[in-house]
């Protein structure tokens, strides 16, 4: 069976039907060959990192033709993906599902100015990004800084990057703001005040006067992480910052390429394209879109779900709070991944989305159908218009994402 699609090259294998915990079925694939929207969501334990593990693992597997043309990224906020470079270590669970224990190519990015942090894992972590400070308007500055548009300090941040722009255009570091800042006629205390915040900004590591372009990060046949956990560094207002920034650049030249890619195709054309088609995969999605209120990736990402399917962008977002997802995004999504729900607004926001289908049921009924142990799932599909149970499939690579136990800190082989 494919869900959401008829394409078997071009689809990925995530588990198997079940009737109960010990009936498992016939292999259950997912398309990858038009975008989707999709929300992996479940409580906590259920499995929703360890299914977006397996989908990346799919995509990765796709033939070469079409690997070439799409990227994986991953927006990884809690440090965990990374792992997809080492394979599992339980190849005993594969045994049954006709799948064998693999490692995966993939370049994980973190913030430049912690290579420190990064050096000991340097194996695994491969190399430091940075941006330009001219990539964030002043009201981003404000927000990262938090400063209020009232104060004094504002004021003179807005006057300092106007100045610095003037004269360095988009190629400055910090240091040429703070140069900016010491030289101006404010009072001291303001401008103290809005250096020690700078020099805050500073310590993420994060920005630079030779920072990154995103054609350089996203390219045609690769899979990137980018940790966003900045080994805690990072406060989470940065994050979600820099989840939009990235999130707007990727459909800006993605929507643009799509039209290149259109007017080479009306000539008679074939056009190889120059920026590829997107796989974005975000974890904990709630809090970069939170319903209710606003973080500067909410706006971008509404955008990507409600318009990215015509320049092939794709989104799969986990979470286990569905209900305190911005409802615009989760009434966008094309496909949802339900790990078990507790009752409450999350089993109602999922809930409202699947009474959309023709004579299903409530949500309480499939809630008690499902098996208690991680990994069963329930797979809808607007194509489809059905509800299918799943086992999703073991892990081939690592999955880094299970809870820290004391008993892993215990040498074994000493008597106790």
């Amino acid at each position: 069976m494919i869900i959401g699609g008829d394409n078997e090259e071009l689809a990925g294998y995530i588990g198997r039907q079940f009737e109960s915990d010990e009936l498992l079925q016939e292999q259950v694939h997912l398309d990858f060959n038009a975008p989707h929207m999709i929300t992996v969501c479940g409580k906590r334990g259920t499995g929703k990192s360890h299914t977006l593990g397996v989908l990346m693992e799919e995509l990765m597997q796709l033939p070469r033709a079409a690997r070439d043309n799409l990227t994986g990224l991953v927006v990884d906020a809690m440090g965990i993906y990374w792992s997809l470079q080492v394979e599992t270590r339980e190849p005993d669970l594969l045994a049954d599902w006709d799948i064998s224990p693999d490692d995966f190519p993939v370049t994980v990015y973190y913030p430049a100015g912690l290579e420190e942090k990064y050096e000991d894992v340097s194996e695994y972590f491969h190399e430091g990004f940075e941006l330009y400070p001219s990539e964030l308007s002043v009201d981003d500055w404000l927000y990262l800084l938090d400063i209020d548009e009232t104060q004094a300090q504002a004021g003179l941040l807005s006057e300092v990057i106007e100045l610095t722009e003037d004269e360095f255009g988009s190629f400055y570091g910090l240091g040429d703001l703070t140069q900016k800042i010491e030289e101006s006629d404010e009072s001291s205390n303001v401008k103290e005040a809005l250096l020690r915040r700078l020099e805050k900004a500073k310590s993420w590591g994060i920005f630079s006067a030779s920072g990154s372009r995103i054609d350089e990060i996203v390219t045609g046949g690769d899979f990137v992480i980018l940790d966003l956990s900045g080994a805690g560094a990072l406060p989470w207002n940065v994050r979600t910052m820099l989840t939009g920034i990235l999130v707007r650049k990727m459909y800006n030249q993605r929507s643009f390429e799509r039209s290149r890619e259109e007017v080479s195709r009306i000539k008679g054309q074939f056009s190889e394209s120059e920026f590829p088609l997107i796989w974005l995969f975000l974890d904990e999605a709630h809090l970069f879109a939170p319903s209710g209120s606003k973080e500067p990736s909410t706006e971008p990402l509404v955008e990507w779900v409600r318009q990215g399917r015509r320049p092939g962008l794709s989104l799969v977002m986990a979470t286990q709070q569905p209900g305190a997802l911005d409802s615009r995004i989760l009434s966008q999504c094309d496909t949802l991944i339900i790990h078990r729900l507790t009752a409450g607004k999350d089993s109602e926001a999922v809930g409202d989305r699947i009474s959309e289908l023709h004579n299903t049921r409530q949500i309480s009924h499939y809630m008690e159908q499902i098996p208690k142990d991680p990994g069963y799932a329930y797979v809808m599909n607007d194509d489809s218009e059905k509800i299918v149970p799943v086992k999703i499939r073991p892990r081939q690579s690592w999955h880094a994402g299970g809870s820290a136990k004391l008993e892993e800190y215990l040498n074994l082989t000493e008597s106790s």
